[in-house]
């Protein structure tokens, strides 16, 4: 980390000075220094800017932080600064000399909310239809405070000038670009078997019945609207399931009895070429692409990706499924580590020994170990979350709170529970008495603002408890009595 000592600079018109040395005077520290401001593109924005939500930078406007988007001050300027590739920590007096004011109307996630004497923050999304109450995310005090996203009151963002950034890459610019949907990162395009789905603002569930038939249910306003099949076809896998961020429709896909990978469309179950593989399908939002894409490990251990067809994803085998974080890939290898492909090479991630599948929250991998712990591996750093349980744990990003929340199979059947706080990670905390089958999963429901936790019990039934701040853990319920496998 290059940090560069405040200097007592006299001035009058700070945007008269150069920039270095108005930083210097008005925020304590510049820490890195760059040849030139980045030219970016919005999904890099936000993909930057989420690493300091998962790293729990603490702010001070004397300190820095590193990671591999360079050493940027921990205010909100910085964070900007770092969000939009900066070539040094601006301050909120002089970020208009790399950027440019805006309509309210013409905000994009990846612009700012500046308000030159006290804040700036980045701008995310609409919370509302009449495009007042905005989305941010902000390095905001007091000192220790961590970035967060929240959203603002109609009262509190008019206080406040839209910046645009002079060298963010539009759609069509040239680069590649990210997500146009009015709110991108809602983290609604998560893969899994439940789904939050915006576009019918409902939580959805896809299951595999005993039948080997695909099931589906949803949830809106106060009730199960009941299981319904998908057709008569028999699948041999769990259907995974993502929201097409543009199109705002849920694609599903799974298995097939004859290993082949099958996608429902319009009603009908197509397959992905003739490939047949030995994984579960992965999927992830292409930003570049504008498509869903689809992971699976092959009948050979190498690691396969669909475009328009079966393609091999480097040399290296993979046991289990992989997990898709941004734009890297995680995976557990044959000999037992967890590795990333980055779009160009396979690298091992330490020498740890790993058991299960990698879950991904924001850009923070989560596997267990040989022990049985659960181990949380970020920007080069392993951090143990302790605990014994068995299967892959199952982490989410909370985007009310800011938080990463991890649920496991602890010992004698029971789902488990820890969250990232100020003060670390909270001990494992059983989540009731209720015995269940195998690991849970979890996610983020964006309607409700909660942390869904979904399991299935001895017999063969899919329960589900939620969390919801201030009220708490609500109890296990069954969604009917339809038994999945």
């Amino acid at each position: 980390m290059l940090a560069v000592a405040a200097a007592a600079i006299t001035f009058g018109s700070t945007l008269a000075m150069p920039d270095v040395a108005v930083a210097a005077a008005e925020g304590g520290v510049v820490c890195g220094t760059y040849e030139t401001n980045s030219k970016i593109t919005r999904s890099e924005v936000l993909a930057r800017s989420r690493t300091w939500i998962s790293a729990r930078v603490p702010y001070s406007q004397s300190d820095c932080f590193g990671n591999k988007y360079g050493a940027y001050r921990t205010d909100c300027s910085g964070f900007v600064s770092m969000a939009w590739g900066l070539r040094i920590s601006y301050t909120t007096h002089i970020l208009e000399q790399v950027a440019h004011r805006i309509d309210w109307e013409d905000l994009r996630p990846g612009d700012a909310l500046n308000d030159r004497e006290n804040h700036v923050a980045l701008f995310i999304g609409w919370a509302d239809a009449a495009k007042t109450r905005p989305i941010v995310r902000e390095q905001a005090g007091p000192d220790g405070s961590r970035p967060v996203q929240r959203v603002w009151s109609a009262s509190t963002a008019r206080r406040y000038v839209p910046l645009r950034y002079n060298n963010i890459l539009e759609a069509g610019s040239g680069g590649s670009t990210g997500s146009e949907t009015p709110v991108t990162d809602k983290l609604v395009v998560s893969a899994g078997p439940q789904i939050s789905n915006t576009g019918q603002q409902q939580l959805e569930i896809f299951a595999r019945a005993t039948d080997g038939t695909i099931v589906t249910n949803f949830h809106k306003t106060s009730r199960w609207n009941g299981w319904q099949q998908l057709g008569p076809e028999l699948f041999a896998g769990e259907p995974v399931a993502l929201m097409n961020p543009q199109t705002k429709i849920v694609e599903v896909f799974a298995r097939g009895t004859d290993d082949r990978i099958y996608r429902r469309v319009d009603g009908k179950w197509l397959a992905l070429g003739d490939t047949a593989v030995a994984g579960e399908p992965t999927l992830f939002w292409n930003d570049k692409t504008n498509a869903v894409e689809v992971l699976a490990r092959g009948a050979d251990g190498l690691l396969l990706r669909f475009t328009d067809r079966w393609a091999p994803v480097g040399d290296r085998k993979i046991e289990g499924d992989p997990a898709v974080a941004d734009k890297d890939v995680y995976a557990r290898s044959a000999d037992g580590k967890l590795v990333k492909w980055d779009g160009s090479t396979w690298a091992d991630q330490g020498d740890k020994k790993i058991v299960s599948d990698p879950s991904v929250a924001v850009d923070q991998v989560f596997v267990r170990t040989e022990s049985g712990s659960v181990e949380q591996y970020g920007t080069g750093v392993w951090k143990s979350l302790g605990g014994k349980g068995i299967g892959a744990p199952s982490a989410v990003f909370n985007s009310t709170t800011g938080s990463i929340d991890v649920v496991q199979l602890g010992e004698g059947g029971i789902v488990e529970h820890s969250r990232a706080t100020d003060g670390g990670w909270t001990p494992w905390a059983k989540l009731g008495t209720t015995k269940v089958s195998e690991a849970p999963t979890a996610m983020y429901h964006a309607q409700t603002k909660t942390v869904e936790v979904f399991a299935r019990t001895d017999d063969g039934k899919l329960i589900r408890r939620f969390y919801k701040e201030k009220a708490g853990w609500s109890q296990w319920a069954k969604l009917s009595d339809k038994t999945v496998s």
